[in-house]
């Protein structure tokens, strides 16, 4: 080969390097940068809201920051099918850096909401707790349907399974179950209280019985007996002044007046004692035996009877006592009024046949009673 011509291959060679780097530089200015960094700023953002629960506390801005860096990936997948130098990213950047903005500012949203929420679940358990606590004892005492028992062991148990979850910082899942609690205990306490207002609606006749009684003790300067159910009470009087009062305890069923036997109620009226019993005669340690049922009560039963309220079968019932073996701390009895034994042996001592017994729901109004829980 002349050496012209290998002079002429090597200035080829170079220029066309030179036009292939020069090339290169101008492509590469044109091929647009793609967004990388802006993408995995979204990335790392949604990551941390995440981490903060923001899709729990705040699932508005959470769910517009993964949408805005989900229409980012697809448009960044999209673009990348295009011709390199056709590409256009400047619409993935943008939708990348709101998903960031909005995954930030749930971040910042969610760490302000959850402090509010923490308080506010706080609240809302100690609310209940003393709700409980003043509602409780007496409550549980009542004659209620088995389900409103239940639904309220419930509404206890929910209480519990929020004071963990606000232990563990899990506060919307607290305030689930605080809000279902809630439903349950005041639910419950509503169908308590719209019992007890249908029994008051006796009041007056309480009154009226309470102070005829009262009334002939002072007359006759007497031993009188009057029962309460709320408080559970035993009052003797002597001369319609008050000697003694004593817990006492009724049938289970107690909230209300005796209807028919088996319904274990103790009866409201005015009675008398009619017998004393000691020894083997009561397994009760002492009782007084009182006279129901008397005229009224007979007279009651039949028209519930033929009024269809009772079945033809119904018994009336009777052997209605107030004995001892009391003190239990609930009420337990058939119907009876029972009395701890030491009480029971000062009563027994006072009493005689022919006693005054009146039996009523309570010498407060309701508002009172209420007012003392």
């Amino acid at each position: 080969m002349k050496r012209g011509s290998l002079v002429s291959i090597i200035v080829y060679l170079i220029v066309a390097a030179v036009l292939i780097t020069v090339l290169f530089i101008i492509l590469r200015a044109l091929v647009p940068e793609p967004p990388q960094q802006e993408v995995e700023e979204a990335r790392v953002s949604i990551a941390t809201a995440r981490d903060r629960e923001a899709q729990i506390y705040s699932p508005r801005l959470f769910r517009e920051a993964q949408n805005y860096y989900d229409s980012a990936m697809t448009a960044w997948r999209r673009e990348n099918n295009r011709f390199i130098l056709l590409r256009d990213y400047e619409g993935v950047r943008s939708m990348a850096i709101t998903a960031a903005e909005k995954a930030d500012e749930a971040t910042r949203n969610t760490i302000s909401r959850s402090g509010s929420l923490k308080a506010n679940l706080a609240s809302e358990i100690s609310r209940l707790r003393k709700e409980m606590s003043s509602f409780e004892k007496f409550f549980l005492s009542l004659p209620l349907p088995q389900e409103i028992k239940i639904k309220h062991a419930k509404g206890k148990l929910l209480v519990r399974e929020a004071e963990i979850d606000l232990e563990k910082e899990n506060y919307i899942g607290g305030q689930i179950k605080i809000a279902e609690a809630n439903d349950y205990i005041t639910g419950t306490y509503d169908a308590a209280r719209k019992k007890l207002e249908d029994y008051y609606r006796n009041y007056a006749d309480w009154q009226e019985w309470a102070a005829a009684t009262l009334a002939e003790s002072r007359r006759t300067g007497s031993y009188a007996i009057i029962i309460e159910k709320i408080p559970g009470l035993c009052h003797l009087y002597q001369g319609g002044k008050e000697k003694y009062a004593f817990e006492a305890e009724f049938g289970s069923n107690w909230l209300g007046d005796k209807v028919s036997s088996g319904d274990m109620a103790t009866p409201e009226g005015r009675y008398a004692v009619t017998r004393k019993l000691s020894g083997r005669a009561t397994r009760y340690h002492k009782a007084l035996m009182i006279n129901y049922p008397d005229k009224t009560d007979i007279q009651e039963f039949n028209e519930r009877i033929r009024s269809g309220q009772l079945p033809i079968d119904a018994r009336i019932g009777d052997m209605i006592e107030i004995h001892g073996e009391g003190g239990k701390g609930s009420n337990w009895t058939q119907g009876c009024v029972a009395l701890r034994n030491e009480d029971m042996d000062l009563l027994y001592k006072y009493a005689s046949a022919g006693t005054p017994v009146t039996i009523i729901g309570s010498t407060y109004t309701l508002e009172e009673f209420y007012s003392m829980r």
